[in-house]
C-alpha cells in the first residue's frame, strides 16, 4: 500500500512538472536575424551561408567571404530595435522559474522532454541531447545556463516526437562555443562571445546581448513562419516627391487573402497604412506594389500582415526607408563648457529628451508635459569632461542621436 501511495505521488508530481513548461520569450525583431550581436564585433572566415538577417549594433563587421540569404544590418534603425527587443527577451528568460535542475554536462544520449531546466554553471554539450516533444507541436524547452556553454566536436541536439527548433530556447550568461561539424538546435540567447568552430551548424538562431561573434564556414538556418504565401522578396525605397514606394513578390499562394502595410516610426507601436488584396491562389510569380503618399520626417518602418482567408496570418521582415526631408535638428555648442541648446523646426513635437554618457548611462531626462513644450537648453556645467550621447524622441517615437563632447 506505500509503495502503490509513493508510486502515485510520483506520478502525480512528474505530470505536474511536465505541465510547467515556462514561456517563450518574445522576441520581436530580433527574430528576424538569424546571427546577430547588440555590442560586439561581427567576424566570418570561409564560405559561411546564413539564412535570415545578420548584424551588430555596435562593434566592427565583416562578413566577406560569406552568403547571407537575408539583410544586413550594422548600427542603424533595425539593428538598434533589435538590440532593445533582444535585452527584452533575456530579462523574460531571466525571471522564468527553474522546472528541473540539470548537470553540468548533456549529451550522451541523454533524453528530455519539455520544462525549464537550470544549470548553475558553465556547461557542456557532449555527444547527443534528443529534446522529445510528446507529440505536442508546441512543447516547449528552455535551458538556463549560468555561464558558459560549449559543445564537444560533432555533437548533435536532436528533435523528435513533433519538438520544433522554434520552440527551444538556450539563455547562457556566459560564452557559448559549438565545437567543429556539430549541428546544433534552437535559438541561443547569450550575455558573452559566440564562436561556431569549423563546419558546424545552427538550425535556429544564435543571439547576443553583448560579445563577439565569430563565425567559420558554418550553416546558420532561421526559417520564418510559413503561411499559404511564399514571399520572395519584399523591398521599401524612396518613391516619387516625398513618397515611400514598397514592392513585393510571391511565387506560391494558397487561399491567401490580403496584405495589410503597417507602419512604424520605432518599431513597437505600428500603424495599419491600408490593404492590397492578394491573389488567392497561384503558383506563378506574382508582383504587388503599394504608395506611401506622406511617409514621416526622419525614419520609416514597414513591414507586411500577409492574412489567409482563414484569419491566419505572418509578418514579414521589416523595411526602413530614411525621408531626406527631416526637419532641422542641431546642438550647439559642440564641444560646450556649461550648456547645450537644441535647434528644432518645432519643438512641440519632441516628446522627450536624454543626455546618455558613453557607457548608455541615462544623465538627464525631461519628458514633455500635457500643457508645456520642453525646454530647449541642457545644464552641463557639473557633468566630467568627456563624449555624451543627446537622444532626442518625437511624438511619433522617431528617434535622432547626436554626439557631444564636454570640455
Amino acid at each position: 500500500m506505500t509503495r502503490l501511495h509513493l508510486l502515485i505521488q510520483l506520478l502525480s508530481w512528474t505530470a505536474f512538472c511536465g505541465s510547467s513548461f515556462g514561456q517563450a520569450p518574445d522576441l520581436a525583431s530580433a527574430a528576424d536575424f538569424a546571427v546577430f550581436t547588440s555590442a560586439g564585433a561581427f567576424n566570418n572566415d570561409g564560405t559561411s551561408i546564413v539564412t535570415g538577417d545578420i548584424g551588430t549594433n555596435v562593434g566592427a563587421f565583416s562578413f566577406s567571404p560569406g552568403l547571407v540569404i537575408g539583410e544586413t544590418h550594422v548600427a542603424d534603425a533595425v539593428s538598434d530595435q533589435a538590440e532593445t527587443d533582444l535585452a527584452s527577451a533575456y530579462s523574460s528568460l531571466t525571471a522564468q522559474s527553474c522546472g528541473a535542475p540539470l548537470a553540468v554536462t548533456l549529451g550522451n544520449n541523454q533524453i528530455l522532454g519539455p520544462n525549464v531546466y537550470c544549470i548553475g554553471a558553465a556547461a557542456t554539450l557532449d555527444g547527443t541531447l534528443i529534446l522529445d516533444g510528446g507529440g505536442d507541436p508546441n512543447a516547449l524547452f528552455i535551458f538556463k545556463i549560468d555561464g558558459a556553454f560549449s559543445t564537444s566536436s560533432r555533437s548533435n541536439v536532436v528533435l523528435i516526437n513533433s519538438a520544433t527548433f522554434d520552440n527551444v530556447y538556450w539563455q547562457v550568461t556566459g560564452r557559448f562555443d559549438l565545437g567543429d561539424n556539430s549541428v546544433f538546435r534552437g535559438t541561443v540567447v547569450g550575455g558573452g562571445a559566440i564562436e561556431l568552430a569549423e563546419g558546424s551548424a545552427v538550425v535556429g538562431r544564435v543571439l547576443t546581448t553583448a560579445g563577439a561573434i565569430d563565425l567559420h564556414n558554418n550553416m546558420v538556418v532561421s526559417s520564418e513562419a510559413s503561411l499559404p504565401v511564399t514571399l520572395i522578396s519584399f523591398e521599401a525605397k524612396k518613391g516619387e516627391g516625398q513618397t515611400a514606394r514598397l514592392r513585393w513578390a510571391t511565387t506560391a499562394e494558397t487561399n491567401s487573402d490580403r496584405f495589410d502595410i503597417e507602419h512604424s516610426a520605432n518599431g513597437k507601436k505600428w500603424d495599419k497604412l491600408g490593404t492590397v488584396l492578394a491573389k488567392g491562389n497561384s503558383a506563378s510569380l506574382v508582383n504587388y506594389e503599394y504608395i506611401d503618399e506622406s511617409p514621416w520626417k526622419g525614419v520609416n518602418m514597414y513591414r507586411l500582415k500577409m492574412i489567409d482567408s482563414d484569419g491566419s496570418f505572418a509578418y514579414s521582415r521589416i523595411r526602413t526607408v530614411k525621408n531626406s526631408a527631416t526637419e532641422r535638428l542641431v546642438i550647439y555648442p559642440n564641444p560646450t563648457v556649461d550648456k547645450l541648446t537644441l535647434v528644432v523646426d518645432d519643438i512641440s513635437q519632441v516628446q522627450r529628451i536624454q543626455l546618455n554618457d558613453i557607457s548608455g548611462k541615462v544623465i538627464f531626462s525631461k519628458e514633455k508635459g500635457a500643457s508645456a513644450n520642453l525646454s530647449t537648453e541642457i545644464d552641463v556645467k557639473n557633468l566630467p569632461s568627456g563624449f555624451y550621447v543627446v537622444r532626442i524622441t518625437r511624438s511619433e517615437g522617431a528617434i535622432a542621436f547626436m554626439k557631444v563632447l564636454k570640455q
